[in-house]
């Protein structure tokens, strides 16, 4: 295992069709992640697909990493461990304008391959800050806080009304049962 995210890609930019594998663990304070759902001691793990194609690198793997954050409904600490897919091409041409043809979507869309060297860096630390859940929850299920009260319902049953009124309605709810329902 290699202990950085800098991949020299000079031997497949050779041959279109060559294959190579890329396993990383990495600490996570290299990503500079900035959001504490990810703790900075933390190791990274990144396994990495490298092909190439007459056009440049495709790049396809995923990233492993810890997080831990607080459930939504109930403030109860959860965490896990995140799977971030990688997904990514890196082209030696120039990107053109989308309007050309079918194929130039994909090199528009593409990665600069500047060199004969990609750093994964940037790619890894996207992917992983879009894969940690923003909102979590304790479990599918979870009844959360009381809104009037504050227990918490998974460990208490409190006496709080369940059905809270709309003060925007007020006035029609006084109306209920006032009028004739015979009205047609």
């Amino acid at each position: 295992m290699s202990s950085t995210l800098v991949v020299n890609v000079l031997d497949l930019l050779r041959r279109a069709g060559a294959e190579k594998r890329v396993d990383v663990v990495a600490v996570a304070q290299q990503f500079d992640f900035g959001d504490s759902r990810i703790d900075d001691t933390s190791d990274v793990s990144v396994s990495i697909e490298l092909e190439s194609s007459s056009t440049g690198i495709v790049a396809r793997g995923e990233a492993r990493v810890g997080w831990a954050s607080v459930c939504r409904r109930c403030l109860r600490p959860v965490g896990g461990i995140v799977v971030a897919d990688i997904d990514e091409v890196f082209s030696r041409e120039v990107p053109r304008h989308r309007s050309q043809s079918d194929d130039s979507l994909a090199v528009a869309e593409a990665e600069p391959l500047v060199g004969d060297q990609i750093d994964f860096t940037l790619p890894v630390r996207e992917a992983v800050l879009l894969a940690v859940p923003d909102a979590p929850l304790c479990r599918e299920d979870c009844l959360g806080l009381c809104p009037q009260c504050g227990a918490d319902r998974a460990t208490t049953k409190c006496s709080c009304p369940t059905f809270v009124r709309d003060e925007r309605w007020a006035a029609l709810d006084a109306l209920r049962g006032t009028l004739d329902d015979a009205v047609e």
